[in-house]
């Protein structure tokens, strides 16, 4: 959505090792339907949007990252349009791990084990929102309780905003909250008043 460029867009998507291949064809065959590869490239707000994430993926390639779907050397009739990216084989040792390319650019990576899935999940400074998709609701609460983020979604996308739910995050995604209850408190200041009994 928006060519990557909101805050709670999917930068990390964590697949099992064990429908990697098919969830791999569904997803390229999803963004074929929703992006044309004729006509004009989706737009970024600025050209430096564009350089930065081809800045990211020119590192990660370099590094042993494999492409899955797009071309990050294709030429667009404007500088602020980019084409989408799923990138694989991202490590650690790339800058496109850990930052956010607030772009068309997305990572897959293999897990074997919720308990891999969580510790990629959980390593990175960011903590706005995210989403779990599975076909078991314990298991997927129980995934969701663990996750370092403001919101976790089920089965449905990590853009997901309603006025009548908290909405914020975690870590240098920030610490307050907006919308319902919640937002309201952070118009007012609470302050404890404490007394021992009087000899009235």
């Amino acid at each position: 959505m928006h060519s990557g460029q909101i805050c709670m867009s999917t930068e990390r998507i964590l697949v099992h090792q064990s429908i990697m291949e098919p969830f791999t064809e569904a997803l390229k065959s999803a963004v074929d339907n929703i992006f044309q590869k004729s006509g004009d490239a989706p737009i970024l707000v600025a050209s430096m949007g564009v350089d930065k994430n081809k800045q990211l993926l020119q590192d990660a390639t370099s590094k042993g990252a494999k492409l899955v779907y797009g071309d990050m050397d294709a030429k667009e009739n404007s500088a602020t349009r980019m084409r989408p990216i799923i990138v694989g084989d991202v490590k650690k040792d790339m800058d496109l791990y850990y930052t956010e390319s607030f772009g068309p650019t997305v990572t897959l990576l293999s897990v074997s084990s919720d308990e891999e899935a969580l510790k990629i999940a959980n390593d990175t400074e960011y903590g706005l929102s995210g989403a779990v998709f599975t076909k078991d609701l314990t298991r997927g609460l129980s995934l969701a309780k663990r996750i370092e983020s403001g919101a976790i979604h089920i089965n449905s996308m990590s853009v997901h905003d309603e006025p009548t739910l908290p909405h914020g995050g975690t870590k240098k995604s920030g610490f307050g909250r907006f919308n319902a209850n919640a937002g309201l408190d952070e118009f007012v200041r609470t302050k404890t008043i404490t007394f021992q009994g009087l000899n009235l």
